[in-house]
């Protein structure tokens, strides 16, 4: 059985912890931030595979916070999402806040009479699932009191479709900006035969096309570091490295020249993107490279903070990386440019701005 002592904000998560997971960074981060404005906050998830534990995922991660993780088989894929809700109604009714980043999740809530608050991350899989109208029209009765959007995009979508936009406020990802930031600045000399990074999964969707074609236009080497949703090509010019755990991936843009994101359009998740590792490149002072899309146009300036290219046309991305190789001035602007405007995207900002949002601030 749960404690019975009720915590200020109770959040609850799918994230296992076992897994090396953006969502669960992300999710980690930002508990870890707003425990240490001083808010009590609880983090359910479902159980994980031993022998990680709770502190040693943190200890990975760079979080030095001590956080309130605990773990839950009523969270397990295998139960309807509406037990917890069900069986612990009294505890996160009296909490003075519940969060949730899941829609099964909120809808489980839901289905208890639960208000509480939902950080939404995709917009398409939700359609396609026949669930937006029913986060809308709970946000319009109360019971999903604030919508946390991590896009503008997202939020214009989620207004579009009936929200109240007096309850929504836009989230978008965070960084560690000590652990990225104390990476060296970009060393333009090694433009002239760069390293060009990509950290994440690798597909079709996410650009595997345009890193290939990077590779064969000779412009430099192409390393890919992720797990594989589709074969990589075999060429000389691109690696391909399993993905690493968290508290490698400042190293792994230090030894880099060139980040790119060449996300596509019809990735499930693309209308309302807010990567990590974006926020990450940009902390550690690496020329950019992204996708041409509403999203990453909301954070990233062409030609002030990073270069945009079109995601359906692979010799745009050759073109963009002649550019930075033959411009090394334009280059190490972008990149400088690019350190100074991320530090609005601290995981301390991120969790003030959501405790603001949810009355805990």
């Amino acid at each position: 059985m749960l404690n019975t002592d009720i915590p200020d904000l109770i959040y609850l998560g799918r994230s296992r912890l076992h897994r090396n997971r953006a969502n669960l960074i992300q999710t980690l981060h930002t508990v870890a931030a707003l425990t240490d404005l001083g808010i009590d906050t609880r983090l359910y998830l479902p159980p994980w595979h031993r022998p990680v534990t709770p502190q040693q995922r943190c200890d990975e991660m760079g979080i030095t916070s001590k956080i309130d993780i605990r773990a839950s088989q009523w969270l397990h894929r295998r139960w309807p999402l509406s037990l917890f809700p069900r069986l612990h109604k009294r505890m996160l009714n009296r909490a003075k806040a519940v969060y949730v980043r899941s829609p099964e999740l909120s809808l489980g809530l839901a289905s208890q009479g639960i208000r509480h608050h939902f950080e939404v991350h995709t917009l398409q899989p939700m359609i396609q699932r026949n669930q937006l109208s029913q986060v809308i029209e709970l946000h319009r009765q109360g019971i999903i009191d604030q919508l946390l959007p991590i896009s503008r995009s997202a939020a214009e979508a989620l207004i579009e479709a009936g929200a109240d936009p007096q309850r929504i406020h836009v989230s978008p990802s965070g960084v560690e900006l000590e652990a990225f930031q104390r990476q060296p600045e970009l060393d333009s000399r090694g433009l002239a035969n760069p390293r060009i990074v990509y950290l994440g999964r690798i597909s079709r969707d996410r650009g595997l096309d345009i890193l290939t074609r990077l590779a064969q236009a000779n412009l430099g080497q192409v390393l890919l570091v992720g797990d594989c949703d589709d074969p990589v090509p075999d060429h000389p010019a691109l690696q391909h490295r399993p993905s690493v755990p968290h508290r490698e991936v400042a190293k792994l843009y230090g030894e880099s020249e060139l980040v790119v994101l060449p996300y596509q359009a019809d990735l499930s998740h693309a209308d309302g993107i807010s990567p990590m590792k974006l926020f990450e490149a940009m902390a550690a002072g690496r020329p950019i490279i992204a996708s041409d899309i509403p999203p990453l146009r909301e954070i990233l300036q062409p030609g002030r903070n990073a270069l945009l290219a079109d995601p359906a046309d692979p010799d745009a991305w050759v073109q963009q990386v002649a550019e930075l190789r033959d411009n090394p001035q334009l280059a190490k602007r972008i990149a400088l440019q690019a350190r100074e405007d991320v530090a609005a995207y601290s995981w301390p900002n991120r969790a003030a701005g959501i405790a603001r949002a949810i009355g805990l601030l």
